[in-house]
């Protein structure tokens, strides 16, 4: 039986993606978005970059124009937090007090960084939101001294954004290399070096043992597990971040969809084709084939592509320079199984298509 009401709880990428993919099926029914954040849905992956730079403000950022929602009859309900899902009873009940009848619920909450298990004073902060990013930039100032926790792809995007501004950055990461669970010791090894050229002090192997504060409670040092200690007039920690699934169901439900990074692998793309499919299974339609792992990171005047899912012990071929590379890594029978490429788009576009075409499996 089609629903009549479909609440969809996230106004992130995913949760807009079904909205928009229920209404652009025909479906005619009651259509609920629920944000936790004040903003309507907009572009993650431009907060560590172009928002930060200044080059992009927070109405470019917006995925939809603002009465987008409205023309659709998409009911937007922002700065609220659901607290609860009822599947039994189909209810899901807000921090306002209100109480949401649903006939099938899209689950699109995402994910919340993962945090340090220390005392952090102000000027230490994270990004996810656009509040985050907010707060983060008013820190990005000529000359100050910003300590970035975690050697991530959204790490070296602030690091290299904050160096861009005229800042001292110094990236702490405590594995043997950046990305290294992603795309292998020597690759991360490969970019830590490029990031050491470009004046950034990364420390690898290393912890955190505290964050220091002045007299005014202010962050002023990062120590460090090796006994050393960075100035830090700010500090950025990104050491990943965790599906948000307190709302998820103790039991499949038939009536409860999740889509997104509370149960996909985070990235901008996996979050949009998720969110389609999700609206399309509420509608009991068949659901596009699964796609090449895809993701993207902007960093010290590279364009790195992701595509498919390396593991870090796979053999790989690299070939090419400093400022145009690839590294291809293969499966035990010699396939392909995924790439890093660095300002080949072309070749990246490529391979996403010989991936999608092959017999192997996407996820890890």
């Amino acid at each position: 039986m089609t629903p009549r009401t479909v609440v969809i709880v996230g106004a992130g990428l995913a949760g807009a993606r079904a909205a928009e993919a229920l209404r652009a099926e025909g479906f005619d029914g009651r259509v609920v978005l629920v944000g936790e954040e004040p903003f309507g849905p907009y572009e993650r992956p431009a907060l560590s970059k172009e928002f930060l730079a200044g080059t992009r403000d927070e109405t470019s950022l917006q995925l939809r124009k603002p009465g987008f929602w409205n023309e659709r009859e998409i009911e937007l309900v922002l700065g609220t937090r659901v607290d609860s899902v009822d599947p039994v009873s189909r209810v899901a009940r807000t921090s306002r007090g209100w109480e949401l009848p649903f006939d099938a619920i899209v689950l699109a909450t995402g994910a919340r960084p993962r945090r340090l298990p220390l005392d952090l004073p102000a000027g230490v902060h994270e990004l996810r939101t656009l509040t985050d990013a907010q707060a983060l930039r008013d820190e990005l100032v000529p000359g100050r001294h910003l300590v970035v926790i975690g050697g991530g792809f959204v790490g070296a995007e602030v690091a290299s954004t904050a160096s861009s501004l005229g800042m001292h950055v110094a990236i702490v990461e405590a594995a043997p290399a950046p990305v290294s669970r992603v795309l292998g010791e020597k690759v991360g090894l490969m970019l830590a070096s490029r990031w050491r050229a470009r004046g950034i002090d990364v420390r690898l192997r290393t912890g955190v043992e505290h964050i220091r504060a002045d007299v005014s409670g202010r962050v002023d040092a990062v120590a460090l597990t090796d006994g050393t200690t960075l100035r830090a007039d700010a500090v950025l920690v990104g050491v990943g971040v965790e599906p948000r699934r307190e709302l998820m169901p103790k039991r499949p439900s038939a009536d409860v969809h999740p889509a997104g990074d509370v149960v996909g692998p985070g990235h901008w793309n996996a979050a949009a084709l998720d969110g389609t499919a999700a609206a399309r299974r509420i509608l009991g339609l068949e659901v596009p084939p699964a796609q090449p792992h895809y993701v993207w990171s902007d960093q010290f005047g590279l364009r790195l592509q992701v595509v498919g899912t390396p593991r870090p012990d796979d053999p790989f071929e690299l070939n090419g320079d400093d400022d145009s590379f690839a590294v291809r890594y293969f499966d035990e029978l010699g396939r392909t199984r995924a790439a890093l490429l660095a300002n080949r788009p072309a070749e990246a576009a490529a391979i996403r298509r010989t991936l999608q075409e092959s017999a192997l499996p996407f996820a890890a």
